[in-house]
């Protein structure tokens, strides 16, 4: 009867301890899959790096994330290409009637950049104006060298160039040089040309070229949230109607305080 007895209890003893186990192992994630983010060039270069700290958090759910252009990421988002789409400029045209969603997810600012070597620090917007508009022609006419300005602009459908010609030549078409596609493009392109100059946005500047400030001004996260500087522009996430609980998780990662702080250490305005 005694060895009968302490065998009942080993096996309840063992029992108890594997249903303890079972219920120490960490829950599994709530949910998985995968989020399909496209668009601006721009947007992208932060997107990229909350989708990588998305997934270390959300062990299971797998956000990709595709380079294109504003344009493209607002057609995708309508179309259903993407879950979310990433844009760099306000809805325009009949983009409005879509029935889409947006999430601003902090502010940027366009910096206009040259060569390293270039003398000129400073320009109005009356001279960025000019120059992009043909008007100045010489670096010499604005405090330079004596260089023919080389203006490289974005391609078609980008959402910086589209900000960049609202707020700097009021939609009058610009007089480029260069046309060059992606925000990596033209900051090579003026990283290889001690005359030329474009604009990227803050959080893609480094040391291959130097940003201008503007009116006196530098192109900073701080001048923006002061009001100070006049070439900024939201970030928007972008969904059809309603997102999806996956998508509304990484919008919400944005837009809480993780993802704030990843955007305010990449240079960019936060809106919470």
């Amino acid at each position: 009867m005694f060895k009968k007895l302490t065998v009942v209890m080993v096996v309840l003893l063992l029992v108890g301890l594997l249903g303890f186990t079972g219920c120490a192992q960490p829950a599994p994630t709530d949910q998985a899959g995968t989020i399909v983010v496209g668009g601006s060039t721009s947007v992208y270069v932060v997107a990229a790096i909350l989708a990588d700290q998305f997934m270390e958090n959300q062990p299971g759910v797998v956000v990709e994330t595709h380079s294109l252009g504003s344009t493209a990421g607002i057609v995708g988002a309508n179309e259903g290409t993407f879950d979310i789409g990433m844009s760099s400029r306000w809805l325009g045209g009949d983009e409005p009637g879509w029935g889409l969603k947006e999430f601003i997810i902090c502010h940027d600012a366009i910096a206009p950049i040259v060569h390293p070597d270039n003398p000129v620090t400073d320009l109005t917007m009356e001279q960025l104006k000019q120059i992009f508009l043909g008007e100045i022609k010489n670096w010499k006419e604005v405090g330079g060298n004596d260089l023919p300005i080389t203006v490289i602009i974005r391609e078609d459908g980008s959402g910086t160039r589209d900000a960049w010609e609202d707020i700097v030549h009021e939609d009058i078409d610009p007089v480029p040089t260069l046309i060059l596609t992606g925000t990596g493009g033209v900051r090579a392109g003026v990283a290889g040309d001690p005359s030329a100059i474009s604009y990227i946005t803050i959080a893609a500047l480094d040391d291959s070229v130097r940003a201008l400030k503007v009116n006196g001004v530098e192109p900073t996260a701080d001048a923006v949230l002061a009001g100070e500087y006049a070439v900024a522009r939201p970030y928007l996430f972008l969904t059809k109607g309603e997102p999806s609980p996956l998508a509304q998780k990484f919008i919400d990662f944005a837009l809480g305080p993780e993802g704030q702080q990843i955007l305010d250490d990449e240079g960019m305005v936060r809106v919470n």
